[in-house]
Order: C-alpha cells, then structure tokens, then sequence
C-alpha cells in the first residue's frame, strides 16, 4: 500500500476510535445551543367512536367497545372518559387541561398523512392547544410511495404549509418542529434523511427542525435533535435497582451524544407498557405501582436534556398512558406534574468540554488535501461513526451502487481506498449469485485497499435476504470467537500495542452500554500484520485485536473461511 494510504487509514482509525473512547468514556461533550425547557408528550388522535364527529357511524381504533364491564378490546386500560372520539372538541379541550395541569407544554401529535383522520384532527387540537397556551408539532409516522427523500421533503413541507405557521405550532429558533418516527428514519436511512433535510430547508423559508428517532453518531449529524419514542425494549425485565443503574448510565450518554453535535438532546419516559392485548406474545412493563415512572423521571432531570417526553399521553392500545384512566385515576397526571415542575424551575447546566480534540485543524486541512489526490469510494448503506465524521470533515467520498459495482467493477486507479460503513447486511447479487463477492476480490486482488470501519461487529455477514452469508472471509476480514455480551466481573480495557494512533488513549474501557458483541482479528496468510488496538483484561489477558493493517497474500484474499461465534 502506498504512505498516502496507509496515513488516510492511520487518521480515520485514530478519529474513529478516539471517538469511540469519548463516547464509551462519557466524556462530557460541548454544550448544545439554548433551547427552551420542555416536557412533551406523545399523543394519539385516531380514536373514533359510532356518535361522535369523527367515528360518523363507526368505531376507529377501539375495536369492541364494552361500556358495562368497562372493556375495550383494543386498549389495556379503560380511560377516565371512556371510549372517545378524537375529533371531539370537548375530548381535545379536557386533553388540554389535563396536559396543562401536568406541565406538559408539547403534544407531538401522531400523523399519518394527508387527508388522514388523524391529520383533519390537527387543527383542532392546535386551536385548543393555543387555548391553553401550549404547542403541537406532528410525529412524521411514515414517508409516502415512492419513498424517496424527494417524496419525503415534499409532504413534510405542505403539511408545514397547513400548520407551521399556527401559534401553537412549536418551535425552535423561529423554526416549526416535526419529529420523526423510527418507522420514517429506516424507510430512508440516513443518507436519504441528508438529502430530504436539505430539501426542506430549500423549499421552506422558514426552514425546519427535524428531530430524529434514532440516538446515533450519524443521526446526530443528519437531524436537528435526536430522541427515542420507546424504551420498554430497553426496561423489561429490570428490577427498581437495575433500572435506576441502566438509566443513570443511558440517559447522560443520550444528552452527550447530542450536546456533542450541538444539537437538541431529549430523554424519553414510560410510566408502564403493555402490548398484550393487541400483540401476541407481546411485551409488557409493570408500573412498579408508579415507581417505574418516579425513578425515570429522576434520571432524567439528572441528566439535563433540553427536552423530556413522555411516551405517551394516550396510546391506550400499548397501556403507555399517563391519560386519567380507571384503574390509575389522575395519578400519573399529579406526578407528572410534580416532576415536571422541577424540571422546568432549573436552567439547563452549561458543562465546558474537557475533551481532548480528536484531531487538530492542520491535520483536518492535510487529510482533505490528501484526499484530493487519493479518492475514496464508500460501499452502499453507510452509517458508522467515521462515515459521517468523514462528512463532518468536508470530505465527499463517491457513494456507490451495488449495480454500478457490478456492471462497470470498481478501479483501484479510480479509488485506492474504498470504505465498507455499514452494518453487517449487504447485497452480495445483483445479476447472479455472488457477483459483488466477486467483484470486491477482483478490486483487492488488483491493489485496492478495503477499509472496515462498520456500524456492528461483522461485515459482510448477511446477504439482501438476511440469510447468513458470511463471505467477510474472503476480503482478508478474518474474524471469530468473541461474545454477545462480556464475561460478568471481567474488567477489561483496549490497549494498544504500539504507539501508532496518536489521537487514541493508550488504553481505555471497554463500553457499559450500548452493542457489546466483541469480534477480534485473527492473523491468516497475511504477509504483514499489524495490531494497532487490543482488548485486554485487567489481569493481561489478552482477548483479540481490535483494529489491524493487514496485507493480503499475493493473489487475493485466502479462501479459509473464519469460525463463526
């Protein structure tokens, strides 16, 4: 490999895990800028009932209703008001004062597209919300066919035009907030995200604040904020204890993740949760008779996020609310008022970073005039940390196509350097079985350099169907053995072997949270090999490189396939 090479992938792997040791440290990151104190709620308006304004004639949403036995076959619990129709202005009116008395300033409003029942309710609940001096945004469920970014900046910017422009609309620095569901975020991915947040500043003048439903590196970059709508994922299963620690140690990296970026930090909280009524087996969370929602809400005052949410105001199908209901009564209104009053009466703690910078200005300014002489080509789905750190640079390395890598093949003359930023699915066919396969090992075999930095522990593990494929192999990625989660009362530490990454600790801990799977390196018919990072126990045990130069025997990766874990 040439020094211009291998000096681009000592920087990348220096930032990338010099990152990482921030993040997995907890490093406090830069402060965000101000932004308004809010405590919001999710809130549901496709609720209909046969005598009410919406329903006309029919039940939407509920299912059987059993007024008598108080039942309904579609919702966990049995509200305060019985089955109600959300278009009802006296419902939306009571959902006001109700919100207001809890301190809740924000509904993030469940949207479903034009013309849907639940977007002829947004206007009534906005009319009542400036009532009652409080803000709605909508919750961007779902981008409409084709779903492209074009398709998605188009709809968010006429549903602005209806409602951005409303009093009680909310915003940000002038701005009209929409947040965005997980469901939306995945149908685009990232990149596509990037390329419908520009549009919609473009083809608004006002432009938008874009809040995102994922709490990653990336998401960071391409939203304005980020959140989380569920945790019970997260919290089923945990004692008081085991919770009070998971959130301790989550919450702060949530608010870190997105200070880091300057962007809006939220933290979500469920008082309960409860599926099983309309998914089988289901997932359910018990309220620990409120103390689930005491102690969350308890963190995350803690960790002083510019937002807090609650999931959810009414989503009575997963027995997520905090809406007055007959088995819970006005209780988790009271407390939620107690806690977000205190959490309003504080202003938000600036933390000066003590973070060390990654890399300087001069080394930023030479790897971009590096760059300029040795092009970078990125394989399709990126999303890790160094993609958009890349980004971040000012680097636009081409993006490319499985298609294009099949029909015209990839030049190590055009591209010394090609990148694989995704996670551990890839499309191996295009044409005929393996055909990508083939045309990455013709690209080494010819001197191009592949570069792993992915988003989870082994690439090139799925294929376009999700059956296992494992072909990493066969690129001189050679990797086994490792765990889904670390051994119990194992203190352990990457370390590196050598000084070669002067932008990384020389040792730091191994991550508390987040993705714990652990794939180390193996040396296999490499003719150089390098270990540049690490895992080592406390004791000196060492369990696996963590980050290696290899070069590959002449002729192309080996043919031994790794051992799977």
């Amino acid at each position: 490999m040439c020094k211009k090479a291998w000096r681009f992938l000592e920087i990348v792997a220096c930032v990338f895990f010099g990152l990482a040791a921030q993040v997995w440290a907890g490093t406090p990151a830069r402060q965000s800028p101000p932004v308004e104190r809010r405590v919001m709620a999710f809130y549901y308006p496709w609720y209909g009932v046969p005598d009410g304004p919406g329903g006309a004639g029919k039940v939407i949403h509920w299912g059987n209703i059993d007024a008598t036995n108080h039942d309904i076959a579609a919702s966990t619990h049995y509200p305060m008001l019985g089955a109600y129709d959300s278009h009802d202005p006296k419902v939306i009116e009571q959902h006001c004062q109700w919100a207001e008395a809890a301190h809740i300033d924000t509904l993030i409003v469940s949207w479903w597209g034009h013309g849907d029942y639940t977007d002829r309710a947004m206007p009534l609940i906005l009319d009542a919300c400036e009532r009652h001096g409080l803000a709605a945004c909508i919750y961007y469920e779902t981008v409409p066919q084709p779903q492209t970014a074009e398709t998605a900046a188009q709809d968010i910017i006429k549903v602005l035009a209806k409602y951005g422009s409303h009093k009680a609309h909310l915003k940000a620095g002038g701005k009209p907030v929409v947040f965005i569901y997980g469901r939306a975020v995945d149908e685009l991915g990232l990149l596509g995200w990037l390329d419908a947040v520009k549009l919609i500043n473009a083809g608004l003048r006002t432009g938008a604040v874009l809040i995102g439903d994922q709490f990653s590196y990336g998401a960071a970059r391409v939203f304005d904020g980020v959140h989380t709508y569920n945790t019970a994922g997260s919290v089923a299963g945990r004692s008081l204890a085991d919770l009070e620690t998971w959130a301790a140690g989550t919450y702060p990296s949530w608010v870190q993740l997105a200070d880091g970026a300057d962007k809006i930090s939220t933290i979500t909280i469920i008082p309960g949760y409860d599926d099983t009524k309309i998914r089988k087996p289901g997932l359910a969370v018990g309220r620990f008779n409120s103390d689930l929602y005491r102690t969350q809400w308890e963190q995350a005052i803690a960790a002083d996020p510019h937002w807090v949410i609650v999931t959810s105001f009414n989503e009575w199908h997963e027995g997520s609310e905090i809406e007055p209901s007959l088995q819970f009564g006005t209780k988790y209104i009271e407390l939620t008022g107690q806690f977000a009053g205190r959490f309003k009466s504080t202003r938000r703690t600036v933390h000066p970073s003590s973070a060390q910078s990654s890399i300087t200005a001069t080394e930023k300014q030479q790897l971009r005039q590096r760059l300029q002489k040795l092009p970078v080509a990125v394989l399709p789905g990126a999303e890790s940390m160094a993609f958009w750190w890349l980004l971040d640079l000012g680097v636009e390395p081409k993006l490319l196509t499985w298609d294009g890598i099949v029909a015209s093949g990839i030049k190590p003359q055009d591209y010394p350097i090609l990148l694989y930023c995704a996670g551990e699915t890839y499309q191996r066919t295009v044409r005929t079985t393996g055909d990508v396969d083939e045309a990455l090992i013709r690209y080494e075999q010819a001197g191009g350099c592949l570069v792993a930095l992915p988003s989870l522990p082994w690439p090139f593990y799925r294929d376009e169907t999700g059956k296992t494929a494992n072909q990493s192999y066969r690129f001189g990625l050679t990797l086994r053995g490792g765990w889904e989660h670390p051994p119990e009362g194992v203190a352990l530490q990457f370390v590196q072997p050598g000084r070669q990454l002067p932008h990384v600790p020389d040792q730091f801990d191994f991550p508390t949270a987040g993705d714990l799977r652990w794939r180390p390196f193996y040396n296999q018919n490499c003719i150089e090999y390098v270990p540049l990072l690490q895992l080592r126990s406390r004791t000196g045990d060492n369990l696996g490189d963590a980050v290696v130069y290899a070069k590959l025997q002449t002729g192309g990766p080996s043919p031994t396939p790794g051992s799977a874990s």
